[in-house]
């Protein structure tokens, strides 16, 4: 696993496809975002980068690769993995134990959206959360 580097703030994990590795990839964003003075942010990321791993761990295919970027204004995520399946919201009934992750995703990011890899063969989410006016300096200088 990789470490934090100097400005633009970023940092960057392989991960493997084991589902037991969302806590720990958890546990990674919020020290991230800590370190960064972004700890306001941190619930909703967690959150976030929680339900995009899940979903690469179940959908897609080795190697995963999450990271952060916070740049003035606004904090870039993403997750990539090697699967061919393009992740889709779904619709969910009330009784549904799955099928939520994208809707969650959407409720708490500014933005979001898929690419595919330059390689072809896998893709990458992308989300993006605004960092309030009040945090910029900590981010940027943090």
């Amino acid at each position: 696993m990789n470490g934090v580097s100097p400005f633009p703030r970023q940092a960057r994990w392989d991960l493997p496809a084991d589902p037991s590795i969302t806590a720990k990839c958890r546990a990674l964003v919020r020290d991230t975002l800590d370190a960064w003075g972004l700890s306001d942010l941190a619930d909703d990321v967690v959150l976030v980068v929680g339900e995009l791993l899940a979903n690469a761990v179940l959908y897609g295919a080795a190697p995963i690769e999450v990271a952060l970027s916070a740049y003035p204004g606004m904090l870039v995520g993403t997750v990539a993995d090697h699967g061919t399946e393009l992740p889709y919201m779904r619709e969910v009934e009330p009784g549904d134990e799955h099928g939520r992750g994208l809707a969650i995703v959407d409720g708490l990011v500014h933005k979001w959206g898929v690419r595919l890899l330059p390689d072809g063969r896998g893709k990458c989410v992308w989300f993006v959360c605004l960092i309030p006016s009040e945090w910029r300096d900590l981010a940027v200088k943090g």
